[in-house]
């Protein structure tokens, strides 16, 4: 089984591998700007050169990929969070550049090489919802080319610290809506999108003071749903369930979501089940990096 991942060189996602390559007839391909220190030496295990602040090395990675045969499971995990507003190497905001055009970019190049019943996991988040009251600033809209651009927004948010949050919360939304899309515009595989919950000392925020990071993980817990914190070691091992669990084959656009201790099927915001804004959202990202929307 040849599984492709993003975000696997740290938190839920180097989880995820380790707990993968115990496996043995798995074959991870990994994508990192550093290597892979964390995860065991194993001849099962490639670590190809990935960069996801540049679309251009995107499409090398994903050539890379390409060379090394079919791809049974493609697992785009890997996100950040910014302190302040940054730019792409391409120009783009920076937490949607990397969240969502990357992962759609190379779910889009990989598409070819996707083997017969191959599955594609998403991570997103459950701060993507309005309705759970997160104390990250909700999305306002699915429109790739405010969230891109967020100049161009007519209401953009005001605020370092919302901004920073709703871009962080429209890419979650996006990577949700294009797993729904992706389902929608191929049947023949599996499409899912993973909510791991809250879950500290991930290196996700590590673009933030190490002292506000210590105190922002102690707050945010006493201000969520109970059930809405995780571990490292229970969303990292959900990650890999979702990947090679009969359980979760053929799930058309599933949304599923850890709370408490379980893994449980869930209904994602209301904007997220917008089909139309789905298929904008696709098209408008496809022209975005370049791509013919099909």
């Amino acid at each position: 089984m040849h599984i492709v991942m993003t975000g696997a060189t740290s938190g839920i996602g180097e989880e995820a591998a380790k707990i993968l390559l115990e496996r043995a007839d798995v074959h991870l391909t990994i994508g990192s700007r550093s290597g892979a220190s964390g995860l065991p030496q194993s001849e099962r295990l490639t670590v190809l050169p990935l960069d996801m602040d540049s679309l251009e090395n995107e499409r090398r990675f994903a050539d890379a990929v390409r060379e090394r045969g079919p791809v049974d499971r493609l697992l785009l995990n890997a996100g950040l969070q910014l302190a302040r507003p940054e730019k792409s190497a391409d120009g783009f905001e920076r937490t949607f550049a990397v969240n969502h055009l990357a992962h759609y970019l190379m779910l889009r190049l990989l598409t070819g090489s996707l083997a017969p019943g191959a599955r594609v996991v998403l991570t997103g988040s459950g701060t993507h919802d309005p309705a759970e009251n997160t104390p990250v600033t909700p999305p306002d809209h699915a429109e790739a080319e405010w969230l891109a651009y967020p100049e161009r927004d007519p209401n953009p948010a005001k605020g370092t610290r919302k901004f920073c949050a709703r871009a962080y919360s429209s890419s979650k939304l996006c990577n949700i809506m294009t797993a729904r899309e992706f389902a929608a515009r191929h049947p023949e595989f599996t499409a899912l999108s993973y909510d791991p919950g809250y879950v500290p000392t991930t290196g996700l925020a590590r673009d933030y003071p190490k002292w506000l990071m210590a105190i922002v993980s102690r707050v945010i817990p006493l201000l969520m749903a109970r059930d809405r914190t995780s571990t490292v070691p229970r969303s990292g091992r959900y990650l890999a369930d979702l990947a090679v669990d009969d359980r979760y084959a053929r799930g058309q656009g599933d949304y599923w979501s850890v709370r408490g201790p379980d893994l449980v099927k869930a209904e994602p915001s209301d904007l997220a089940r917008d089909a139309a804004a789905a298929r904008k959202l696709w098209d408008d990202s496809a022209r975005l990096v370049g791509l013919e929307s099909a």
